[in-house]
């Protein structure tokens, strides 16, 4: 799908481009998109899918949206991660059924934000299994997004990905996410950089890594008034001891990994260290969870009398 869709652009450009002037292209972004709704792809096109491509998870193209209902599904996303309060991100290098099984878990003791990693193990059938098995009001993510999986956006989102986050601002990630209605959640560590994102367009951005800063911080930054609108994700180093502060600081919500959602999912099933990750879980990790999203919902239900 993401071949498709790029081969659709090239030729959309190639022919646009007939009325460029020298060797450069003037075409713009907008002309583009413009282009793309008013030939849209046909419902039947495709491409064969490789031999890799993991039959649980088949290739589909996400559809193009019209600009301002791609706009509205990613403000609908966002009110949906800030009730959330907290995103739990699935990092998964072992078994991705014990990843679907965990996230089955998590919305079961009050989770409703889950991120997948593009770098887990067979992403695609993980997001698209979470999807057939979780209830709609759990919203959806991927995340490690760089600029070699920004092509993948379009298989995301037709799993059922609403919002997708990165590490860094790969090439192309905040258009591609607006042009199909996905919320796009880059990353920024200074408030330059978290401004200058602001400023194009960007509704929610990733405070990374937020672990080499602190909640004080957050609360400076958001306490200088042209700041105050921006809308901020802290991830790394969050934990359920400190997402209070972080909250009470202003973020919009937060992202949390295996200091949420276990250690097990990064290990090989059956080998001791996921044995004895599984039973730190049981024993401990479970609660705190439950804890969490409890806090969140009572964050959550104040929010919406206030």
């Amino acid at each position: 799908a993401a071949a498709l869709a790029a081969l659709r652009r090239a030729d959309l450009l190639a022919a646009l481009c007939q009325e460029s002037h020298g060797d450069f292209s003037q075409v713009s972004g907008a002309e583009l998109r413009a282009a793309e709704l008013r030939f849209p792809l046909p419902a039947r096109a495709f491409l064969a899918a490789p031999p890799s491509a993991s039959p649980s998870a088949p290739l589909a193209l996400a559809p193009v949206l019209p600009p301002q209902a791609a706009a509205q599904r990613v403000e609908a996303t966002l009110a949906q991660l800030r009730r959330a309060g907290v995103v739990a991100i699935l990092r998964a290098k072992g078994s991705p059924e014990v990843a679907v099984r965990r996230a089955a878990e998590l919305v079961e003791l009050g989770c409703r934000a889950i991120e997948v990693t593009m770098d887990s193990s067979d992403w695609p059938a993980i997001l698209g299994e979470m999807r057939r098995r979780l209830p709609a009001d759990v919203v959806l993510g991927i995340g490690t997004v760089m600029d070699d999986t920004v092509c993948d956006l379009g298989r995301a989102a037709a799993l059922g990905a609403a919002f997708a986050l990165s590490p860094i601002e790969p090439l192309g990630f905040v258009e591609e996410c607006h042009r199909l209605g996905v919320l796009a959640v880059p990353s920024g560590f200074t408030s330059n950089e978290c401004w200058r994102l602001h400023c194009r367009g960007v509704r929610l951005i990733k405070l990374f890594h937020a672990g080499a800063v602190s909640p004080a911080i957050l609360k400076s930054m958001l306490d200088v008034t042209p700041l105050s609108s921006m809308n901020i994700l802290p991830s790394g180093g969050v934990s359920p001891g400190n997402v209070e502060a972080w909250w009470a600081a202003g973020a919009c919500c937060v992202g949390m990994g295996s200091n949420l959602v276990g250690q097990e999912l990064g290990l090989e099933p059956g080998s001791a260290q996921f044995e004895a990750a599984a039973s730190t879980w049981e024993a401990s990790e479970r609660e705190a969870a439950r804890r969490l999203f409890a806090a969140a919902a009572a964050r959550a239900a104040r929010a919406a009398v206030s």
